[in-house]
């Protein structure tokens, strides 16, 4: 393991058994999941990302572990050079105005900010843009080619603490539980590629991936309209032209070293919650990339995604799991090596 980095939230949730699907995105539950809740995962859930984006390509292990509330773990040293990158995103042809602006937002030369180091992406972002030789990981942790048998993309782990309260969409939300499918979001968000290279889990902010090495989103991370990396000064935002546009409909970054993920939004719940917040929202339920502003889906967009034709579908109700008292939880990114 190279790092990892700890944002806030809460809940604790279960899964199932699913088959994995071609060129598009789809969970690989643990046995220990009801093949009920795997089965809305890859209908409801999955459904929200593969008719929002045209090129998600990304298998997805979920398993129950000992986590404050969730973890993602991605392939590791899936690193490409800043022009390499950039080429990449101007030819995967996404259309619209994020991503024509993120694209023209990006010089032909590095920005001296990230020191010619080259750019992290993840293994699922590799293969929506048609870069070879990814490194995903198996369900053990272990490294693997991403796209060959029992490799994946990114392994997503939620609390089994019994402690935690949890809404399933099914009748009325506890004021102190969490939607178990708003936090799956979060950390599927991370496997595609929202979370930064920069760790807050010290005492002070500090660069995970090591040197001036930047995560795709990193690229587009501003304050004040000019361009920001390790940077803890406060007001960033995600901008997709240049700094001129808060593309997270006025969600600011966390800027702290404060164990939130640095590219997770300062919290805006109860009004104005989003997926990508770094802490959660209790008693709010059915929050999803489709109906909390679009913040999550303009990054992603920028970073690599296409977005589809087709307008993501409203989330179907689904069945409540509730267990004992609710507690606040941490969200984990790790990199597996």
């Amino acid at each position: 393991m190279k790092s990892r980095d700890i944002l806030r939230l809460a809940a604790a949730i279960a899964f199932g058994t699913a088959l994995a699907s071609a060129s598009s995105l789809s969970y690989t539950c643990d046995p220990t999941v009801s093949s009920s809740v795997c089965s809305a995962l890859n209908t409801t859930i999955a459904g929200l990302y593969n008719s929002t984006f045209s090129n998600v390509d990304a298998d997805i292990y979920i398993e129950y572990g000992s986590t404050g509330l969730g973890e993602s773990t991605t392939g590791y040293e899936n690193l490409v050079s800043y022009s390499a990158y950039r080429t990449a995103l101007i030819d995967a042809a996404g259309t619209g105005t994020v991503r024509a602006d993120a694209t023209a937002s990006l010089p032909a030369t590095e920005p001296a900010l990230y020191g010619g180091a080259q750019i992290e992406i993840t293994s699922a972002l590799g293969e929506a843009l048609g870069i070879g030789g990814m490194t995903g990981t198996t369900a053990g942790g272990a490294s693997c080619t991403a796209g060959t048998s029992g490799c994946y993309n990114g392994i997503i782990t939620i609390t089994n603490d019994p402690s935690t309260l949890l809404y399933y969409r099914s009748g009325t939300i506890d004021p102190a539980a969490y939607d178990y499918y708003s936090v799956v979001e979060h950390e599927t968000d991370e496997v595609l590629g929202t979370s930064s290279c920069v760790s807050t889990s010290g005492a002070s902010l500090t660069n995970g991936c090591g040197g001036g090495t930047a995560a795709a989103v990193d690229l587009f991370r501003y304050n004040s309209g000019s361009r920001v990396f390790v940077d803890s000064t406060p007001g960033a935002y995600f901008s997709y032209d240049g700094g001129a546009t808060n593309g997270a409909g006025g969600s600011l970054y966390n800027t702290l070293s404060n164990g939130n993920d640095y590219a997770d939004f300062v919290t805006g719940c109860p009004s104005d919650p989003k997926i990508q917040d770094g802490t959660g929202c209790p008693g709010h339920a059915g929050l999803d990339i489709a109906n909390d502003g679009g913040a999550e889906i303009n990054v992603l967009d920028a970073v690599g995604y296409n977005l589809s034709s087709t307008t993501a579908p409203e989330p179907a109700p689904m069945t409540l799991l509730a267990a004992g008292l609710a507690a606040l939880g941490l969200y984990r990114r790790r990199r597996a090596v």
